[in-house]
């Protein structure tokens, strides 16, 4: 099994190096660097690739068990009867998990042992760290910690589609019932309707969850290795093009302490539960106010908690910055544990140490 999965990761990352050779004319021949804005794209296209390799198959045929499983002469079943069908449906969908996370955390921990290694290299190379290269025993915890978190959140997101799938069958058939309609249409309309919702994720969705991925154990591990060599502060730094979120645009050269940074770290580590590490590092979403005001806020529990209203907006705009008020200031930032990459699903941001 082992042999196989890593053959299925290989040919994933095959793939998508074809893409990146063929298409965006990148250099796939040479060791990628995670700090390099360019290389730490192929790396998060190499591990979507990978993920939606292991993915893609089995998520179809589970979705087609559930749909089979819900082709039944719904008119002539008590309402017990339906929901034994439902169930059995749902059955078909928790299966799915048993059989893809196992995949899916394998690839997660391949991936981890090589960013974490290739970032901690490029650290201590890009900012002339006195410390060595090899892992630390924190650089393992990163590691560990990065893969099993984002592996949580992969279970869990399978957690809440079957959620939705059930939910969404059981409001067909209790319409289709209510409007005297014969098992054919009752089953037409789920098999539509359960398919454009579907299980499969989109490329989206996994380049999100690799973009996530990579970018926390990115800057994590820069984060370590600026405290094992005593630099005391980093800078954020965003990438500031055309399609830079107004999160980063607004943390944009803001400073903060590599201790309190590193101490939300260990929290998070400490955390295991997916809700607890969301609670700890919670990201920062563009809204509106009671007002109609753009805002920035993160979500705490069941608060909403404004960062900064967005005066004029800098997305679209390369190499600047919109203009921002009542925002928190950095150590504020820092209590809410929103000071370091990644702030949001797309993040690309990166740190740089400050001396």
């Amino acid at each position: 099994m082992a042999g196989e999965l890593c053959e299925v990761f290989r040919e994933g990352a095959e793939a998508a190096e074809a893409i990146l050779r063929d298409v965006y004319r990148v250099d796939v021949t040479k060791a990628l660097d995670p700090l390099d804005r360019t290389d730490f794209l192929t790396i998060v296209q190499r591990l979507s690739s990978a993920l939606r390799g292991v993915t893609r198959s089995a998520e179809a045929d589970a979705l087609r068990r559930a749909i089979r499983e819900l082709d039944v002469d719904w008119p002539h079943l008590s309402g017990e009867a339906h929901g034994e069908v439902i169930r059995a449906s749902r059955q078909a969908l928790e299966s799915l998990a048993t059989q893809v996370l196992p995949q899916v955390n394998q690839v997660f921990e391949v991936e981890a042992d090589r960013v974490v290694r290739a970032s901690k290299k490029a650290t201590v190379r890009r900012f002339e760290l006195s410390i060595g290269t090899d892992l630390s025993r924190t650089d393992e915890r990163i590691a560990r910690f990065v893969r099993e978190s984002q592996g949580n959140f992969v279970r869990d997101e399978y957690g809440r589609r079957r959620e939705a799938f059930s939910k969404r069958a059981r409001e067909i058939v209790a319409s289709g019932i209510e409007g005297g309609v014969g098992r054919d249409d009752i089953s037409e309309a789920l098999s539509t309707s359960l398919a454009e919702q579907g299980l499969t994720r989109s490329r989206a969705y996994w380049d999100m969850v690799s973009m996530v991925f990579a970018n926390r154990a990115r800057t994590t591990t820069e984060l370590a290795a600026f405290e094992e060599a005593g630099i005391e502060q980093y800078r954020f730094e965003a990438v500031l093009d055309e399609v830079t979120s107004e999160v980063c645009r607004f943390m944009h050269g803001r400073v903060f302490t590599v201790a309190k940074a590193m101490d939300r770290f260990r929290k998070g580590e400490r955390a295991r539960d997916p809700e607890l590490i969301r609670e700890t590092q919670p990201f920062i979403q563009v809204g509106a106010d009671e007002d109609g005001n753009e805002v920035l806020f993160y979500e705490r529990g069941d608060r909403r908690r404004t960062v900064a209203r967005v005066d004029e907006a800098g997305f679209g705009e390369r190499d600047a910055v919109g203009s921002y008020s009542d925002g928190l200031s950095n150590k504020q930032l820092e209590a809410a544990g929103v000071s370091a990459p990644p702030l949001h699903g797309q993040c690309r941001s990166t740190i740089v140490a400050e001396v």
